[in-house]
């Protein structure tokens, strides 16, 4: 007798938090170190699952930190142009005085 095969799964998180010491106003709470894994399994009446995977699917292959940093050199830009049209750039500049 053969098992079917398992369903491929999605890795959707993967998170890792060490030793964890609060005090918060006299009541002490003390976690010790905690691996959470969440993962997707498609497959027939998976609704969840089959969404998850497809969402995760779509940034397969892109390059995010490029696509991050192109953002985030347009928002600098456009900060730059808003500032200069208030007068903030001349007001940057320090005035000399004729002598």
């Amino acid at each position: 007798m053969t098992t079917p095969p398992e369903p491929a799964v999605c890795p959707i998180l993967h998170l890792e938090l060490g030793p964890l010491d609060l005090n918060l106003l006299g009541l002490r709470v003390q976690l010790n170190q905690v691996v959470l894994d969440v993962t997707a399994i498609p497959g027939p009446g998976n609704l969840l699952g089959n969404l998850l995977c497809a969402i995760a699917g779509l940034l397969d292959g892109v390059d995010l930190g490029g696509v991050l940093g192109n953002l985030l050199q347009s928002l600098i830009d456009a900060l730059i142009r808003l500032l200069e049209g208030l007068g903030a750039g001349a007001a940057a500049t320090p005035r000399v005085r004729p002598s």
